[in-house]
């Protein structure tokens, strides 16, 4: 303790006549002396002091504080002439590690000998109570030495707390003690029910705050990879190895002068985070939300670098140290259970199974069957042929190997890469299908994957800050593996579809590697997918595939979002669509992987990205186009055959000649893509017109987590903004529309729904919703309510000036229709302003895909002019680009 601070507050004591006037004195001063210690932290944390300086000075500025008012206390109490007593106060938990952040809780225990006194008892109260009026979180306990064996032998906190207990004021005899007994009572005798309580307290954080080290908020104490995977290996490895520090188990060798290296730079980096955190929160925050990573990135001086956010950065780097801690703390807590196998050295010998390649298999890891630091050196394709093993046996790597793998990595050298012999068995890996998403995981974790496939190497922990993207680019690709291989026959009910498909697959390794690869450009910057096409081409040169081979993994490289689009931003019942997608996929085969990879692809981006509705469209594209290339044709019944099919599904009542009417009133469009059971559905509409000038009806399909609503009523300019506007104004979101006109006159239009706020949750059955729904959509379209009155309702406060729309008009698309294509920010009632301004421009709209990715909306809508015909002329083209321009920057 510096006496600096104890004789700063006896000069300001010394002002006081009264004792309530030098407590109140006391308090005063150590309020400012408080506030002053943590504005100083603050600004050496502003001028770039390490994590580490800044937590351990922060310590020590509490242990003067806490020191100082001991010493106060007790001269107080010696004044009273009330008999001392031996005592300690003690620093427990991250203080007692000397690891102090600006708001974290201050764990603090006095212990005593054996019965409690008056004067440990006025100590203590009175060191609490002027604690609690400088406004400090203190956490605190008072113990007798048997009261500490007892609570450490009974509560796992409580032991691992007082494991990393630092003596602050009081005897050091008595410390000394207390350490002691504990060693000899606790830590020496209950190792194996201490590892286990201590792995169970680890694998119940882990439910609660993530499991992976790359979440996307983690929480930097308690998430995989933050600091308590550290504090939980080192309370295992004090307890069986009495080494409390880093260099302590270094010099023990229990972890290497790396792994030493990688935690203490960690460490440093958590702490710096963490303390950046509290500032910015202004009180305990351990959450790097979205919302705070930018701050906390522009705190600690990151800043923009060419396509690269600093946000970007400090999350890369975050990653990066996190699983550094995940690797260490995972590492020392094996070394800890090996200790607990009770297997002799024969033992072990008549367990092992003798492999090639110099290893052998005991107890379900791989080990090198001797010593050698060369072993790698020699024959550097045993590297792959490691992996290979672990493949083939599913087993997982010993420690010593996996230290191994990672001291040899500077062989895996261009000559390693374009080895036959390492391709030939890494595509056997890929091949073999059940286990190649763990087995590059390790690959990726020991640094190997990275090496022998450099332009995947880049992306490791490459973070994108968006709302869209919930994994760092390897984690997302390695993800995207595992659903990869979870479409295999009998893996899952949910995708029947895709797994059928999967069994065609000729060659599977090359679908996995396209799958592996698929993002690669992203490790070069924006527009990933034109710059991952080279890279994918060197690639496939390298390892010397076969051209046919390699056109295949640049196809699923250059084409991995084209599947995707079609689905989101294309009418797939317009024939043009699918002749299109066709002769881009060019064969059947190509069309299967694609389709696997786009299914696993989209799964992989985060939870409900691939809804059910989008999973049975992209199963509906693969169908049409496999049809296509595979030069079968879709046999259409005629309109006669239709009438007849039609007539045995009506109610005998309805004359045959309304049903042989409304075939011939229909476009092919409209037979086309409505099935005969709807159609009939659209007569019983038709035949209540007479009585209503509004006819809806709502089906709802929970397993695509969609309804379908139909609306039927006479045709007027702007229908479909009408429509589109209500649905907005009553919390709906819009997928997608299919609009037909009859040729007298009557509209039958049908648009597929889902709630706004929840669009990959529950489909929206409320009745009492539906029914307000349905009645405001009658309203708006029999004029006695405007859209604009339902949406003010609804309207929000207004951003920042929005990003101007990209918008085209492409002909190419479409054998009949006009396509207009619009990307900009997504805001409420957007599809009524673009609908009302195509109805002013007397444009009809045939079909529309809506959808959303981030904030931005991307719509498509296939129209024709008032004469049925596409909008070709230069002028009228430039004219509704031009009221689209407009519609999207006014408000509602």
């Amino acid at each position: 303790m510096s006496p600096e601070l104890y004789r700063r507050a006896r000069r300001a004591e010394a002002k006081a006549e009264r004792h309530p006037d030098r407590r109140r004195l006391r308090v005063d001063f150590f309020r400012a002396a408080l506030a002053e210690g943590l504005e100083s932290l603050k600004a050496r944390h502003a001028d770039g002091a390490s994590g580490g300086e800044s937590v351990r000075a922060h310590a020590g500025f509490v242990d003067d504080l806490i020191g100082s008012l001991v010493r106060l206390i007790t001269a107080d109490l010696a004044a009273e002439a009330l008999a001392p007593e031996l005592f300690v106060v003690v620093a427990l938990g991250g203080y007692g590690r000397g690891e102090l952040h600006p708001s974290s809780d201050i764990d603090l225990m006095v212990v005593y000998d054996v019965e409690l006194t008056p004067y440990v008892q006025r100590v203590t109260q009175e060191l609490l109570y002027t604690l609690w009026d400088l406004g400090l979180q203190i956490g605190h306990s008072l113990r007798s030495l048997d009261d500490c064996v007892a609570m450490a032998r009974t509560d796992l906190p409580s032991r691992t707390a007082m494991q990393e207990a630092r003596l602050v004021a009081g005897d050091r005899r008595l410390f000394a003690r207390f350490n002691r007994v504990l060693r000899e009572n606790v830590y020496r005798r209950d190792f194996e029910q201490f590892l286990a309580a201590t792995l169970a307290e680890r694998d119940q954080r882990y439910r609660k705050h993530g499991a992976s080290p790359y979440v996307g908020e983690p929480n930097v104490k308690e998430s995989a990879g933050g600091l308590r995977d550290m504090h939980t290996a080192m309370w295992l490895g004090a307890a069986k190895f009495e080494a409390r520090t880093l260099r302590e188990l270094a010099d023990k060798r229990l972890i290497t002068a790396r792994e030493q290296a990688q935690a203490d730079a960690a460490l440093t980096f958590m702490w710096r985070a963490r303390n950046a955190l509290h500032f910015l929160s202004g009180h305990k925050n351990d959450v790097l939300g979205r919302g705070v990573q930018p701050q906390i990135a522009k705190d600690l001086g990151y800043a923009d670098e060419g396509d690269s956010l600093a946000v970007e950065r400090f999350m890369r780097e975050y990653y990066l140290h996190a699983r550094a801690i995940h690797r260490v703390s995972r590492r020392l807590i094996a070394r800890c259970q090996e200790t607990l196998s009770h297997r002799t050295a024969a033992e072990r010998r008549e367990r092992q199974q003798a492999l090639a390649d110099g290893l052998v298999f005991i107890d379900g890891r791989l080990h090198l069957s001797d010593r050698d630091p060369e072993f790698f050196r020699t024959e550097p394709i045993r590297l792959m042929k490691v992996f290979w093993h672990l493949h083939r046996l599913g087993c997982e790597l010993s420690l010593a190997l996996e230290r191994q793998v990672e001291d040899s990595l500077d062989v895996v050298d261009d000559e390693f890469r374009k080895s036959p012999a390492a391709r030939d068995l890494f595509f056997d890996i890929c091949r073999n299908w059940g286990r190649v998403a763990l087995t590059l995981s390790v690959m990726h974790e020991l640094g190997f994957l990275g090496r022998y496939l450099p332009e995947f190497g880049a992306l490791t922990c490459l973070v994108q800050y968006d709302t869209y993207h919930r994994f760092s680019a390897d984690q997302h690709s390695l993800l995207a593996v595992e659903h990869l291989e979870a479409l295999a026959p009998g893996k899952s009910a949910e995708s029947e579809g895709a797994a059928a498909v999967w069994s065609e697959v000729e060659k599977p390794a090359l679908l996995m590697l396209g799958m592996l690869l698929h993002d690669i450009g992203k490790g070069k910057g924006h527009g990933h997918v034109a710059k991952g096409i080279p890279l994918a081409r060197e690639l496939a040169a390298r390892l010397a595939l076969p051209a046919e081979d390699a056109g295949v993994v640049e196809f699923l490289v250059a084409h991995h979002v084209t599947m995707s689009h079609v689905t989101q931003r294309r009418d797939i019942d317009d024939p043009k669509t699918i002749a299109d997608f066709a002769e881009t996929t060019g064969d059947p085969q190509r069309l299967r992987m694609l389709y696997l990879l786009t299914y696993a692809d989209m799964r992989a981006v985060g939870p409900g990205v691939l809804t059910p509705w989008q999973a049975v469209v992209l199963h509906d594209l693969y169908g049409r186009t496999l049809t296509r290339l595979t030069g079968g044709r879709i046999e259409r019944p005629s309109r006669s055959q239709l009438t007849e099919r039609l007539g045995t599904l009506v109610p005998e009542d309805l004359p045959r000649q309304a049903v042989k009417a409304h075939v011939a009133m229909v476009s092919d469009r409209y037979l086309a893509g409505t099935s005969v059971p709807r159609m009939a559905e659209h007569l019983r509409m038709l035949r209540q017109l007479d009585e209503r000038r509004v006819v809806t009806e709502v089906f709802h399909h929970p397993d695509l987590g969609s309804s379908d609503l139909v609306v039927v009523t006479r045709d007027v300019p702007g229908l479909f903004s009408l429509i589109a506007g209500t649905l907005a104004a009553r919390n709906f979101n819009i997928i997608s529309a299919q609009i037909h006109t009859r040729g007298d006159g009557v509209a039958i239009d049908t648009f597929q729904v889902n709630e706004v706020n929840d669009p990959i949750g529950e489909v929206m059955t409320s009745n009492a919703h539906w029914a307000r729904t349905l009645e405001a959509l009658r309203a708006v379209l029999t004029g006695e309510q405007s859209v604009e009155a339902l949406l003010a309702q609804r309207r929000t406060a207004a951003r920042g000036a929005p990003a101007p729309p990209r918008i085209t008009l492409n002909n190419r698309l479409s054998d009949d229709y006009t396509v207009i294509e619009i990307k900009c920010p997504d805001r409420l009632g957007l599809l009524y302003l673009v609908t009302r301004a195509l109805s002013a421009c007397a444009l009809d709209i045939a079909s529309a895909r809506i959808a959303t990715e981030i904030d931005q909306a991307f719509d498509s809508f296939y129209v024709n002019d008032a004469k049925g015909r596409k909008v070709e002329d230069p002028p009228a083209m430039d004219a509704v680009r031009t009221a689209l321009e407009q519609a999207l920057v006014q408000p509602l």
